[in-house]
């Protein structure tokens, strides 16, 4: 091949490829492919110019897609030529063949953002040019992080049916973990949202899916310190609609490995309604049994951090609501003795056992005082004697056998998520339970985040405390119809509760 063709010719093609004229780009791409092929290429200082303008013809909307092949190729012509040596090089040449191989990056990455969540089809040596591709803009421009097709694609090339692909991934994943922040946690998220959605005619390659979580489990066990860490595991949880039994076993594994003091709540309420959710479905046993294991691991994992009642899991029904008005006492603990008295005076408010069971909860907390504790026991028993004497007669009639009930509500009152499908609305009983805090009590949110009371329903004074114990019993509508339903697991954990309060009163 020779670089000193007749000059000439190329100026008046450079001249051509910079027209707005198409008819003349056009032209220009068929001269400069009749001469390459036959074996001529520019003098070297003409090169960067002619790549230039095969660049911006490339970026023209309206040239076709056959003529932009032939751009192409003419672009793939002189990086071939340079790098064979038959040009001689030089600084000028180094240059072109970098603008060439930085053009052919930057179009190849457009591909697999335009192509983000059909690339695992492509065919094997183009999936693992992408890996490579996507290894390399990560590591230069960290900040594509941020770009969802680029996370998108990455995690479909690591659901690719070809195990070299899949390995060539897991290969990546620790490097890119460390340069690139947060990779890991946007790669976890994204592959457990493809599991999820991964169409079942499409058989999973299992090895490769246990071998890319034991991967994510490795790197994410690393970054505990990572502000991400936290959400990682209801992410990771989500892949549980996947049915394929290996996979679910996995993803139990992976996010029991992520539990932390934060997010313990959160995986146990998940797991609980699951499992609800099995035991009505035809689900196999064995996945029942799976996430009976896995509730026990939450439990013994952060013991000092799941509240005393979530330790009998058949209590984790009430956790939402429980912990809705335990994070307003915690952030505001000044409020404890004004939600104690407001609690005790519209507790014959609640409708359901939910907003009961945490109603009684934040009263039994709230009462520090011996004062308190045995005027909250007294205030409880009254309200809940018949409540409690219906469950003994249940357990005389029945043996010491378990008591089966059903609850008053519907099942879907008792969902895996504070809002509706949409977002939107909160669940009933959370609704309820900012109807008996906001309106009932007067509980009101400052600018600051912070919560206070208004005047008008704070005790008038401290020597009401003794009154303010014994609850009215008039037009308890609310709460004695609730009371007449017989729920045995609200009799149940009332009963705990006032254990609890015989403990503090040192009984």
């Amino acid at each position: 091949m020779q670089n000193t063709p007749p000059c000439g010719d190329f100026w008046m093609i450079m001249a051509n490829l910079e027209s707005e004229n198409p008819v003349a780009n056009i032209a220009a791409m068929n001269h400069a492919l009749v001469l390459i092929d036959g074996g001529k290429l520019p003098e070297p200082q003409l090169v960067c110019r002619l790549i230039a303008g095969l660049v911006s013809n490339l970026e023209k909307p309206h040239h076709e897609i056959a003529t932009k092949k032939g751009f192409r190729s003419i672009l793939k012509a002189i990086s071939d030529a340079i790098t064979s040596n038959n040009i001689n090089m030089d600084s000028a040449l180094g240059e072109a063949l970098h603008a060439i191989q930085c053009y052919l990056m930057n179009e190849a990455l457009r591909r697999i953002q335009h192509h983000a969540s059909m690339v695992r089809l492509w065919k094997v040596r183009d999936q693992l040019t992408a890996v490579k591709v996507m290894y390399i803009f990560f590591h230069s421009s960290p900040g594509i992080i941020n770009d969802t097709r680029c996370v998108r694609a990455f995690a479909s090339l690591i659901l690719s049916p070809h195990t070299a692909v899949v390995y060539a991934c897991a290969g990546a994943l620790p490097s890119l973990s460390r340069v690139v922040p947060g990779f890991a946690f946007a790669m976890a998220r994204a592959y457990c949202n493809i599991l999820i959605v991964f169409p079942p005619q499409l058989s999973l390659q299992i090895p490769s899916v246990v071998l890319i979580l034991d991967r994510l489990k490795q790197i994410c066990m690393t970054m505990v310190d990572h502000p991400g860490f936290d959400d990682l595991a209801m992410d990771v949880l989500g892949a549980l609609a996947n049915r394929n039994f290996a996979v679910r076993r996995k993803v139990l594994n992976l996010a029991v490995s992520l539990l932390t003091p934060r997010n313990i709540v959160d995986v146990l309420w998940f797991l609980k309604n699951e499992l609800d959710l099995a035991a009505t479905a035809d689900i196999p046993i064995e996945y029942q049994q799976m996430l009976a294991e896995a509730i026990r691991e939450c439990q013994s994992a952060y013991p000092e951090s799941i509240m005393r009642f979530i330790l009998d899991p058949k209590y984790l029904v009430f956790i939402d609501c429980i912990c809705y008005i335990k994070e307003i006492m915690d952030r505001n603990p000044m409020l404890r003795a004004q939600l104690l008295k407001g609690i005790l005076r519209v507790l014959r408010h609640v409708r359901s056992s939910p907003v009961c069971a945490a109603a009684v909860w934040a009263i039994s907390v709230c009462s520090e005082s011996l004062l308190e504790a045995r005027g909250s026991f007294d205030a409880i028993l009254s309200l809940f004697e018949d409540l409690l004497k219906r469950r003994d007669m249940e357990k005389l009639i029945h043996g010491d056998t378990e008591v089966e009930h059903e609850y008053m509500l519907p099942r879907d009152y008792y969902g895996v998520k504070d809002r509706d499908a949409q977002g939107d609305h909160l669940k009933p009983w959370l609704m309820e339970m900012e109807e008996l805090l906001f309106v009932h009590i007067g509980l009101t949110q400052k600018a600051d985040g912070c919560y206070a009371i208004a005047s008008s329903s704070k005790g008038s004074s401290s020597s009401d405390n003794v009154s303010l114990f014994i609850p009215s019993l008039d037009h308890t509508d609310n709460l004695e119809i609730l009371v007449q339903s017989g729920d045995v697991l609200l009799a149940d954990f009332v009963d705990d509760i006032l254990s609890m309060l015989l403990e503090k009163d040192g009984v």
